[in-house]
């Protein structure tokens, strides 16, 4: 009996010991007070940021949808194509970029307004660019003619061929004429236009100083160049020797011959020590002369 007494009091020790490690303090007033807190706290954080999203999303959705404002435009030299003139006006630009505008103005398709702004005759080149907060800026380079092109085409300082309305309006321009056989290459036309621009600069610049100016260059489908100067004289040069003969004009042009232009309307200087001159406009086509001419 003693022995069974013992052990049922040791049980109950056990039992007791096991309720003691697993008891759970109560919490204090100020630990309670502080749990609360925090959990504001984070609950206040938490609508912060829940906020601030909510604001960047209604901004940017505001900011997509904001109209385009002012359009500045610059580069164009105000003259209308439509009336046959040189350039591109800022009321034909503005009509190719308002079909584009129709979207907020910070979703537009900047590539697609400067693919539509060069599909201009004029344009060569367009740059755009946006300003905060809804502010659009348009550079536009435009072609520049300095000749025209086979008759229905102008020539451009970058070696590009614009097709105007007409060309009347660019009488002033010297004509360039081309009709020799392009090669079977893809590149012949730009090669032709190359060609004949290092010719109009080869032979322009030195007939300037001596005060005169070209207005036709043409080259016959034999290769055989010819000059219009001021209008009034033909100068024949062939198709070979081409510098050579030009430089033997210099050389006439530097001694008293030049006095006699007033009353000469063809030179050909097609010979090898000399030159065909017609003088008179009014004398009939088989009165010409033979003149020697020293060059070196």
């Amino acid at each position: 009996m003693k022995a069974i007494r013992k052990l049922f009091s040791l049980k109950l020790g056990c039992k007791s010991t096991i309720r003691h490690i697993g008891a759970v303090p109560k919490k204090t007033a100020m630990e309670k007070n502080q749990s609360q807190q925090h959990t504001m706290r984070n609950v206040f954080a938490l609508g912060i940021l829940l906020v601030f999203i909510a604001g960047v999303f209604s901004m940017a959705n505001f900011m997509a949808e904001m109209p385009t404002g002012e359009i500045i435009i610059s580069g164009q030299t105000g003259s209308n194509l439509d009336n046959g003139q040189q350039g591109v006006s800022e009321k034909a630009l503005l009509s190719l970029v308002e079909a584009n505008i129709s979207e907020g103005f910070w979703r537009l398709n900047l590539a697609d307004i400067k693919q539509n702004l060069e599909s201009h005759a004029w344009v060569r080149q367009a740059e755009i660019r946006r300003q905060w907060p809804n502010r659009l800026y348009i550079g536009i380079d435009e072609y520049v003619p300095v000749a025209r092109w086979n008759n229905y085409y102008l020539l451009t300082t970058t070696g590009d061929l614009v097709t105007p309305k007409s060309v009347l309006p660019f009488n002033h321009l010297p004509m360039l004429r081309d009709q020799s056989k392009p090669s079977q290459n893809v590149l012949s036309e730009a090669m032709q236009i190359k060609e004949m621009i290092v010719w109009f600069n080869f032979f322009q610049q030195p007939l300037i100083n001596q005060e005169l100016r070209i207005t036709e260059q043409n080259r016959s489908a034999q290769g055989e160049i010819t000059l219009v100067i001021n209008d009034a004289i033909r100068l024949v040069l062939g198709a070979e020797d081409i510098k050579v003969r030009f430089r033997r004009l210099l050389a006439l042009l530097d001694t008293p011959f030049k006095e006699k232009l007033a009353v000469i309307n063809n030179i050909d200087l097609r010979y090898a020590n000399g030159i065909a001159v017609k003088e008179d406009r009014s004398m009939p086509q088989s009165s010409i002369y033979i003149g020697q001419v020293k060059h070196h």
